[in-house]
Order: C-alpha cells, then sequence, then structure tokens
C-alpha cells in the first residue's frame, strides 16, 4: 500500500510503484544470452584489456572504461528567449 499526504501527493520516500517496471521478455533473453556467453574469467580479460589499451592512449578503451566505472554524463541545457531574455510558451490541448 502507498502512503499519501492529505493532497494526494506521495510521502516522500514512498514509490509510486513499489514493484518497478516489469522486465520484458526480450530484455530478459538478451540477459540470459550475455550471462551464459561471457563468463567472469572472460569479462576479467576484456576489462583488463581495456584497461592496458587505455593506458597506451586509446580513447575508444578510456571512453568504454569511464561509462561503465562512472557512467554517461548528464547533459544539462539552459533554453532562454532571444537574446538570454525570459520566454514564454503558450499550450493548446489538441481537443480545443
Amino acid at each position: 500500500m502507498v502512503t499519501r499526504d492529505a493532497n494526494g501527493k506521495f510521502i516522500k520516500g514512498q514509490s509510486g510503484n513499489p514493484a518497478g517496471r516489469p522486465k520484458k521478455e526480450r530484455e530478459e533473453r538478451f540477459y540470459e544470452v550475455a550471462i551464459t556467453a561471457v563468463s567472469f574469467t572472460d569479462w576479467r580479460e576484456i576489462i583488463e584489456k581495456a584497461v592496458a589499451q587505455a593506458k597506451r592512449g586509446d580513447p575508444t578503451a578510456r571512453k568504454f572504461l569511464a561509462d561503465y566505472l562512472m557512467g554517461l554524463p548528464t547533459n544539462k541545457v539552459e533554453v532562454t528567449g532571444a537574446e538570454g531574455k525570459d520566454m514564454t510558451i503558450n499550450l493548446k490541448w489538441a481537443d480545443e
């Protein structure tokens, strides 16, 4: 049961979907293929090779390791009007 406040909003720390999104069959099948095809020993060798290549200056190996170790960076974009001034946004409903 999800707890809400007097206004019907979720209480901080409470999930609106405690079970999470169910896994899709296709994702599960791809995961099974990957997990059975690549042993821990294989993966260790792949990572060690990438580390050696990155140390030699290979930018692709550096990116591969950084993406796995730190995750992809987030891009923040600030949108402004002409010459950095405020922007007006008008919304119109499709059924109007």
